[in-house]
């Protein structure tokens, strides 16, 4: 299940790279990937990332629903499926960010239920 639905979310973002299902440890669970992308390097900083701005009185922010960062290299989206997992999903600088966040959305509800 997990796999058609990456593969669903790369298939149909255009420029996207590779995506994955992870953990809060930033440890994959699933991955799909065509070029030569760092997915267990993002993983794990950006799992170390969401730890640090997790909900805590200083910064009042909440629980992370979606966080982007934009390189030279790569549009990089994560995107919360529950408070312990997140598909990251990694595209060109020219991908298209709209599809990929409304796909990110549809795959939310998908991957959800499997994973409670």
């Amino acid at each position: 299940m997990f796999r058609e639905v990456l593969a669903g979310i790369k298939s149909r973002v255009d420029g996207a790279l590779a995506v994955s299902l992870i953990g809060l440890d930033g440890i994959a669970i699933e991955s799909i990937k065509d070029e030569n992308v760092p997915l267990d390097v993002f993983g794990a900083e950006f799992g170390g990332f969401i730890k640090s701005v997790r909900p805590n009185r200083e910064l009042n922010t909440g629980e992370v629903l979606q966080f982007a960062l934009v390189t030279e290299r790569y549009i990089t989206f994560l995107s919360a499926v529950t408070s312990e997992y997140f598909v990251l999903l990694v595209m060109r600088p020219d991908g298209n960010y709209g599809r990929a966040r409304f796909e990110l959305s549809k795959a939310k509800h998908l991957l959800r239920d499997e994973l409670i």
